[in-house]
């Protein structure tokens, strides 16, 4: 049987280990920040952060798991929506997009350029994987061809349902594009690429944004939604 003088030892040796363990789990993590997992902070991004701290966007939107559920995650949000289109949603966002529930924060326009500045410095931080697809946009029917990787990581899934995946709104659903045209536009590859390239272009006042898409991004999304029957 241990004497109290046993315990006590055994108690300030653990507590020791456990420090020691703690300090070099915290020494490698920054070790692993340093190495290049987080851009530089410039200034312009560091007010922008302050911008959002002070109009405490937090309460209502998500980033890195940390923050409220009733807006969307914003934690990759620069990597589905250029510049422009942040700019003029931060500047009015119901005029960019009607019926929003994003209030008009009143931003002057170097706070809205330095919060754009923060949520491109966020979208290029090495995250591991955050946040996580939504479980309902994981995987694909039986005979339906997967989407490919620029659907989800543009955030279509989240305007967009197809084959039950997805969200019901603000976009249509788009189960079978490829094979019934929507609102009377056209579904031909040519169409939905010039679509894709810039919808407000060919359909001012569309909620759909003007996506930042690389030419092979296009081409695999305009050949899945052709496909899409």
């Amino acid at each position: 049987m241990m004497t109290e003088k046993a315990w006590q030892r055994t108690l300030v040796w653990g507590t020791a280990v456990f420090m020691v363990l703690l300090l070099g789990m915290t020494v490698d993590s920054l070790r692993q920040i340093n190495a290049g997992r987080t851009p530089p902070v410039t200034e312009q991004v560091a007010h922008g952060k302050s911008v959002f701290q002070r109009k405490n966007c937090n309460d209502c939107h998500t980033m890195f798991g940390i923050g409220g559920y009733f807006a969307p995650d914003l934690t990759k949000v620069a990597d589905s929506r250029d510049a422009a289109w942040l700019k003029a949603f931060l500047t009015n966002p119901a005029a960019v997009k009607p019926g929003t529930t994003m209030p008009n924060q009143r931003l002057v326009a170097a706070d809205v350029l330095d919060l754009v500045a923060f949520l491109d410095w966020v979208r290029r931080i090495d995250t591991n994987g955050w946040p996580p697809q939504p479980l309902g946009s994981l995987g694909t029917t039986a005979g339906r061809p997967a989407p490919p990787g620029a659907f989800q990581a543009k955030g279509c899934s989240g305007c967009h349902m197809i084959d039950g995946r997805g969200a019901g709104a603000p976009g249509p659903n788009l189960s079978h594009i490829g094979s019934t045209p929507y609102d009377g536009l056209a579904n031909t590859p040519e169409f939905l690429a010039r679509w894709l390239a810039d919808p407000p272009a060919i359909k001012p006042g569309t909620l759909m944004p003007k996506l930042p898409l690389s030419p092979a991004e296009l081409d695999s999304l305009v050949r899945y939604l052709v496909a899409l029957r």
